[in-house]
């Protein structure tokens, strides 16, 4: 490229520079047995603020409640990848384009096989002082100490675990409020004031009683000397409010977030499967494997989606927001199958949730009167599904949109200002660069990782940029306007043209939109059956069916999974016993096909006459 001329630098300035920036206090990574970490996360957090400042990248982002210039943090470690590891992760909300991954500090990565309290309080000890002392000091800013006001994110089983909360299926499962999980016999004889905290299935008025910072720091000085389960005269439920261990760390109720991402890819995939629940509900079993097969048509040719093949087949985020941009098509699916009452109820809440989702997902400030509208749609959202669809419960995830969300965006602006994508993207980033990161050891290679992380951080520059940047296009700019836009699947099929996928991805695609239909009808009827036999309820001839149903389809669908495993392991034991010969290895891969097709064919053949396939 033209050699000195060119005024680029040599290799070697280059590889010399890379181990001066290797040597920086900022990206000095340790290792100890239980994983690997920044050795100073204060000098990450500092030389990224200051980076933000030279380049006028950063955003004063004012707290209601709060004192000014406050340099806001989102401290949050999930479980994942490839290689069962959990990422410690600061998220940095003074710039722009704060979700993404590149502009997070990965500070620690630690192998693992669960997440469960145990293992977070051994990683908790490498890291926890320095983020204590980060939150109590403040950072410096051009010779100036800013506060810190760090808040903690991700999913509902690692803030509860990290808080010493027993969980969502506690007696109290809210980290936000003294609310109840169920009205129970068991909790009016435990808690006298029984009324005063209401449940979380009243909907939107369950939030009576707030939790407070004073009693969670009682909490952590109970549990000092060990959890619940070792005390010889524990608490009464009503003082430890199902707080079972020491919090890792101390954060306010208001500083948990309210996860809107994984609210988002729960409550989608869940609202779909109601439609399939309310057919099974009204109209049998039959019609409710009808409807789920129509639903899984309607995404690949009227929405141009396929579920993902991990996650039991469902959706991913940007997924999620496809499908309720095209709501008509999954309506059209379930109008001509349930009662009207119960259609009008569906497409009413499903209206809401395609309202609430744009607020619920924007990584900016929400204006006023969207954030007005906010509370008065997430409850109306909940309250009609638990009106309209009586078998429903309401979930935590429910609870949270419907009670405190709305509290976290009028305090801090948006919900996704603190999202975890950011977080989440880092699981995808280790799988792809697996190969640069391999080494003898799992913990050499999560050495190489925090440092490749640490050395490559650095804001983007405008200077870097070689033109004007493109601007957002507006919602649905890029949808489909009519019928015969040949940017659609069904148009293209229509026209004979090819759907732009090769056969093995079309198998692919359809294998998993099978899988989908399958998981939706077998988990619809199963709750229904449930429902109908539960205690208390009228079990009439319909309810007796139908559980029988869900029983005789759950019992085929775990025989059909015995069968495949044992035809698998036999495979693998041939293909280790046998030499790697073509027409050995092909014969044993026949046999095997063989078998899978004829158990399922004899489970979906005989197991609507009642046959027991058990003995068989």
């Amino acid at each position: 490229m033209g050699g000195a001329s060119s005024g680029l630098a040599s290799a070697a300035v280059m590889r010399a520079d890379g181990r001066e920036a290797s040597a920086e206090s900022r990206n000095l990574v340790r290792a100890t047995a239980v994983g690997a970490t920044l050795v100073s996360v204060r000098s990450a957090v500092e030389a990224l603020v200051a980076d933000h400042i030279a380049r006028n990248q950063f955003i004063e982002r004012p707290v209601a409640g709060r004192p000014d210039g406050e340099i806001l943090l989102a401290f949050g470690l999930d479980k994942g990848g490839r290689h069962s590891s959990c990422k410690a992760v600061l998220a940095y909300i003074n710039q722009p384009q704060l979700c993404s991954r590149d502009n997070t500090i990965l500070f620690g990565v630690f192998p693992c096989e669960k997440d469960d309290y145990s293992s977070l309080a051994a990683m908790a000890e490498l890291y926890a002082p320095d983020l204590e002392e980060l939150r109590t000091n403040g950072v410096s800013v051009a010779g100036v100490t800013r506060p810190v006001h760090m808040t903690i994110m991700g999913d509902h089983s690692f803030t509860t675990s990290f808080d010493g909360h027993a969980g969502a299926t506690c007696r109290f499962p809210c980290g936000y409020y003294c609310c109840l999980a169920l009205p129970s016999a068991a909790s009016k004889a435990l808690l006298p004031n029984y009324a005063d905290y209401g449940t979380i299935q009243d909907g939107s008025g369950a939030g009576r009683v707030p939790r407070t910072l004073l009693h969670k720091s009682a909490m952590s000085d109970l549990y000092a000397n060990g959890p619940l389960a070792a005390m010889e005269d524990p608490p009464a439920v009503s003082i430890t409010l199902s707080f079972e261990r020491r919090p890792l760390m101390v954060f306010a109720p208001e500083d948990i977030m309210p996860m809107p991402f994984h609210i988002t890819l729960g409550v989608s995939p869940w609202l779909l499967s109601l439609g399939a629940e309310a057919v099974a509900f009204d109209s049998g079993a039959s019609r409710a494997e009808e409807y789920a097969t129509a639903l899984s048509r309607a995404f690949r040719i009227d929405v141009g989606l396929a579920p993902a093949p991990y996650w039991g087949g469902t959706f991913a985020d940007r997924a999620c927001h496809k499908i309720w941009r095209r709501l008509a098509a999954v309506r059209a699916v379930l109008d001509q199958l349930v009662l009207p009452s119960r259609a009008a109820a569906y497409r009413r809440s499903c209206e809401l949730w395609a309202d609430l989702l744009p607020v619920l997902n924007r990584a900016s400030i929400i204006a006023a009167p969207e954030r007005a509208t906010f509370p008065r749609q997430a409850a109306e959202f909940v309250d009609l599904l638990r009106s309209s669809f009586k078998w429903e419960s309401i979930t935590p995830k429910l609870h949270i949109l419907a009670c405190h969300a709305a509290d976290w965006s009028d305090r801090y602006g948006s919900l996704e200002l603190f999202a975890e994508q950011g977080l989440e993207a880092w699981h995808g980033y280790v799988n792809q660069n697996s190969t640069v990161f391999a080494a003898d050891s799992f913990l050499e290679s999560y050495v190489r990782l925090v440092k490749r992380a640490a050395v490559s951080r650095g804001p983007g520059d405008s200077a870097f940029n070689c033109g004007k940047r493109r601007e957002p296009a507006p919602a649905n700019a890029r949808c489909a306007k009519r019928p015969s836009d040949m940017r659609t699947t069904r148009a293209r099929a229509a026209a004979c043209m090819g759907t732009r996928q090769s056969t093995a991805c079309a198998a692919t695609a359809s294998a998993n939109a099978d899988k989908l239909a399958s998981n939706i009808y077998l988990a619809a009827v199963s709750k229904i059956g449930r429902y109908r036999a539960g205690p208390g309820l009228s079990t009439g001839p319909a309810g007796a069916a139908a559980a029988a149903e869900a029983a005789a389809a759950a019992e085929n669908e775990a025989l059909l999974g015995t069968a495949e495993a044992t035809c698998l392991e036999a495979l693998h034991e041939d293909w280790t016993n046998l030499s790697v010969h073509s027409c050995l290895l092909c014969r044993a891969c026949s046999l095997a096909c063989l078998f899978m097709r004829c158990c399922r064919r004899a489970i979906h053949q005989f197991a609507p006459y009642g046959t027991p396939l058990a003995s068989q």
